[in-house]
């Protein structure tokens, strides 16, 4: 073997280095144009982002009512379950069967007690999450007042400013004429038949303007309760209460800052559990302490399993009329879609426990709501964002969110239209969001469990 050391041995002669790219040019710029000057002088705006989340749950409101007030109703409404000692215990046996998953065991349950002491434990949280989640994505749904309102609005303050401008025109030309007519040789002989005439027919002009008046309020009041809008709010899974009672506190929150205009709401629930006495219960403390009765909100709840083609019912004669129990077998999930074409449908933490039933019916589910629902629907899903609802597709058993899947099929070009559009288009969305209650709320009101917060993801759908 060889060595050369590095002091040995001939010179080694260095050459000029090749060329290995091609050089670049550096020339200077442009001229700039008047336009681009002008464009660049104008202060830059920050484009919207369509998907920025939404602010952190504690930086929300301050909501009217607070938290404290629905936390207070719903303790009120339950409260003969909350202070029982069967409660805790209870609630242990529900925690084991969701934790197997065993979620038709416990909802489709005849024990109230066992129904009642779910929504104690679990429906707290997601009152006050949704309530707050609803208030950021859909409140036009509540305040009715969207885009289109808003122009007539506009076009009505337009046309009233117009009038008056008008009238005092009119009004100066009468009074010009007036003046100059006024004729200051006029007889005091007529002048007292005249006012012998005005005294006699007081009396019959008040009385014709009393009842002008009462008639002119009437047709007020009709035509007030006929231009009154009436919003349809499906809620798919929501037997438990929370939608109900964060659909209410909304309510409450227009009914305080306007009273006199707000639309008309009919609340629909569609569940498997036999939910109806936990609702009563609700309902009867809604109406009582927030003044909230049919002629505002009507509650209709329909005990029915969302993944049958074919709804059989299980009560024919409920204790309340506002309680459906249709006996015949029917589509009940598209005859409402019909009957009561929804403003907004919500699937609140259901989403997961209908693909654990059954995959192919879930997807069906959601081709019929597609297919049911007019151009305009929103459609908010809301559940879970912990790794149970995370779903193994394909040979590969790879686990996906669920809001991936979602985002799949309903984002997806239709196969029904000629030009494969698509039939929904997502306006907000959030992959882990944290509801969390605020120190005060936990320091100002006593449960007898904890009060969870709550990690969740979400998505806003509307109809094309």
């Amino acid at each position: 073997m060889t060595f050369r050391s590095r002091s040995g041995g001939p010179v080694k002669k260095r050459g000029p280095k090749k060329q290995t790219h091609t050089r670049k040019l550096h020339h200077p710029p442009p001229p700039k144009d008047k336009e681009t000057e002008e464009e660049e002088d104008k202060p830059k705006v920050a484009k919207a982002i369509e998907l920025a989340p939404l602010p952190n749950a504690l930086e929300s409101g301050p909501f009217n009512p607070p938290d404290t007030e629905i936390l207070a109703l719903l303790n009120r409404s339950l409260n003969e379950t909350l202070s029982s000692d069967e409660f805790i215990p209870t609630i242990q046996k529900i925690k084991s069967l969701l934790y197997e998953k065993k979620w038709l065991q416990v909802f489709e349950s005849q024990d109230e007690f066992l129904l009642e002491s779910y929504t104690g434990r679990w429906v707290p949280s997601r009152i006050c999450c949704f309530r707050e989640l609803m208030d950021k994505l859909v409140k036009d749904v509540f305040t009715g007042i969207d885009q289109d309102s808003l122009e007539l609005i506009m076009r009505n303050l337009q046309l009233e400013d117009k009038d008056d401008e008008e009238e005092e025109e009119e009004n100066e030309d009468e009074e010009g004429n007036d003046s100059g007519s006024e004729d200051g040789d006029i007889a005091e002989d007529k002048d007292k038949d005249e006012d012998d005439n005005d005294e006699e027919n007081e009396e019959e002009d008040e009385d014709d303007e009393g009842a002008k008046d009462e008639e002119t309020s009437n047709q007020a009041e009709s035509s007030t309760h006929a231009n009154q809008k009436h919003h349809n709010i499906l809620s798919l899974g929501g037997g438990a209460g929370s939608e109900l009672l964060a659909i209410s506190a909304l309510i409450r929150s227009v009914l305080i800052q306007k009273p006199q205009s707000h639309p008309r709401f009919t609340w629909t629930g569609i569940d498997i559990g036999n939910w109806s006495n936990v609702l009563m219960k609700l309902e009867d403390t809604v109406k009582s302490d927030w003044k909230i009765d049919e002629s505002i909100l009507e509650i209709d709840y329909i005990q029915a399993n969302l993944l049958s083609s074919s709804s059989i019912f299980k009560t024919t004669s409920p204790p309340n009329p506002a309680i459906s129990a249709p006996t015949k077998t029917i589509d009940i999930l598209t005859k409402t879609l019909i009957d009561k074409p929804p403003k907004l449908i919500t699937l609140f933490f259901t989403l997961t426990e209908l693909l654990t039933q059954n995959r192919s019916k879930t997807l069906s589910l959601l081709n019929k709501i597609t297919e049911n629902v007019s151009p305009g629907t929103l459609f908010l899903i809301v559940d879970s964002a912990s790794d149970i609802s995370d779903f193994e597709l394909g040979s590969s058993q790879r686990k996906y969110p669920i809001y991936m899947i979602i985002d799949a099929l309903l984002l997806s070009p239709s196969p029904t239209k000629q030009d494969k559009s698509k039939n929904w288009k997502k306006l907000k969305s959030e992959n882990s969001r944290w509801f969390r209650f605020n120190d005060s709320t936990i320091n100002n009101i006593s449960w007898k469990v904890k009060l969870e917060n709550t990690r969740y993801w979400y998505r806003l759908y509307q109809k094309i």
